[in-house]
């Protein structure tokens, strides 16, 4: 938790300056330690009780938070980049330039006298080369964090892509072992044991088993706060993977298993995106396993 001192303000805005600093260099940083105090925690921070860090606001700042700390404790030189983003998002927080105190003119002013009184006391080629060789590390410190922070927004989107294949390759190797039985049992001419009647439960209970891997993978899904994910799956599934018969059991386990937002929404895009021959389809078998409001939903779907 970020510490703050009498008056509210975060310590790591406030640093105090070795003896050491020179004058110039002085009146830059206590400048930017004062924007700082502008700086206001984000809506979450705030409910939460608690003030701006040092890390989210070199975050802010799109520089490292060890860039940010050396600058506001006279370490080290801020650069114009860092001043520039500092002043900007203090005055978007205050409320504009004229709240906090100084302008970006004044503040580029003493960063000027600031190197000039550097180069005028040390030697200046040596410098010269420090600087750039300080600039280098501030900018490969900067890209590491942009790297990070693009790792970081990647990970969990890889996850979801890994999880979507796993999920559809389940799915065809399933759909292969049915097609290959009811191959077989077609050359064999064998006649189904017993014929298919209106409301047969039987024979969608045979067709819900084609589906039931499908169902307990986007239940599982779901439950774990992922129901994005598996919509996802179920669309592609009806549409790549499964025939309308199967699409209708997958609806009946789901409303079984009181899955009955992933129910609903299945029926909208499915009855939206696919053909109407197979809407149809699927509310006749929805229909005739008591199901009617379902068979109307996706009806009504396919008008919209």
């Amino acid at each position: 938790m970020t510490r703050t001192d009498d008056a509210g303000i975060p310590t790591w805005a406030g640093k105090a300056l070795a003896d050491h600093v020179r004058p110039h260099k002085r009146n830059l940083v206590l400048a930017l330690q004062a924007l700082c105090r502008h700086l206001r925690p984000d809506q979450e921070t705030k409910q939460a009780g608690k003030t701006l860090t040092q890390a989210k606001a070199a975050r802010r700042l799109h520089c490292c938070e060890s860039v940010l700390s050396r600058g506001l404790s006279g370490q080290s030189m801020p650069s114009p980049v860092l001043i520039e983003a500092l002043h900007r998002e203090a005055s978007l927080d205050a409320g504009g330039e004229h709240m906090v105190g100084v302008t970006l003119d004044a503040l580029r002013l003493l960063h000027k006298k600031a190197e000039a009184e550097r180069h005028r006391l040390g030697n200046e080629e040596s410098a010269a080369e420090i600087d750039a060789l300080s600039e280098q590390l501030r900018t490969a410190e900067a890209e590491c964090a942009t790297l990070r922070q693009e790792i970081e927004a990647l990970t969990p989107l890889r996850e979801e892509v890994s999880d979507l294949r796993a999920a559809v390759e389940d799915l065809k190797a399933t759909r292969a072992g049915l097609q290959g039985r009811l191959a077989v049992r077609q050359e064999a001419a064998i006649p189904p044991p017993v014929p298919r009647r209106r409301g047969d439960r039987r024979r969608m209970r045979r067709d819900v088993s084609a589906v039931r891997n499908l169902a307990a993978q986007v239940s599982e899904l779901d439950t774990e706060g992922r129901a994005e994910i598996a919509l996802r799956l179920l669309r592609r599934s009806s549409t790549e993977v499964l025939n309308p018969l199967e699409t209708a059991g997958l609806l009946l386990l789901l409303r079984q298993q009181q899955q009955d937002e992933l129910a609903d929404n299945l029926i909208h895009v499915y009855g939206r995106d696919q053909a109407d021959r197979d809407v149809l389809h699927v509310a006749l078998t929805l229909h005739e396993q008591g199901s009617p409001s379902d068979a109307g939903a996706v009806l009504q779907a396919a008008l919209e």
